[in-house]
């Protein structure tokens, strides 16, 4: 029986990555605002429940916090990945500045601090949190399509 149940449990987890996964492919970062407006909600809404059971500091707490993700969500956001991007960029460069000091560089080598400063400067300044999310997104269809072959074969 255990065994019956942990199969549905793998089959339901693949169909539910390939749902995530497609999602996320095909609205990018909406898939976002709606994961942050659905948190702040929630947030929003056990606060009002915790005021009301007289939990004054954990609802008070919650219901900022809600309030907060649903009026600064995006703001809040962009800051960060500005500066989680300029902090990728400045890795990349640091990881990338000895290697061109050596006589003859290895190539392959270089590919991931020129990598690392493109992914920073894409998350800081483009649109690479579209990129992160569709990259995301076609792991989660992989992983998905593997679990539901693995599932199929057996």
């Amino acid at each position: 029986m255990a065994k019956k149940s942990n199969q549905s449990s793998v089959l339901f987890t693949s169909f539910l990555y390939i749902i995530v996964g497609l999602l996320l492919v095909i609205f990018r970062s909406e898939t976002l605002n709606w994961a942050m407006t659905i948190t702040g909600a929630i947030f929003a809404i056990c606060g009002v429940l915790e005021l009301t059971k007289k939990n004054f500091t954990s609802g008070g707490v919650s219901l900022v916090i809600g309030i907060v993700i649903l009026v600064l969500g995006w703001t809040l956001a962009g800051i960060v990945l500005l500066v989680l991007g300029i902090l990728i960029a400045i890795k990349g460069v640091v990881d990338l500045l000895p290697l061109l000091k050596k006589k003859k560089p290895d190539i392959k080598a270089l590919i991931a601090p020129v990598v690392t400063i493109v992914v920073g400067i894409l998350l800081a300044f483009g649109n690479g949190l579209d990129i992160l999310i569709i990259i995301t997104g076609i792991l989660l269809i992989v992983d998905g399509a593997i679990g539901l072959f693995a599932h199929f074969t057996k």
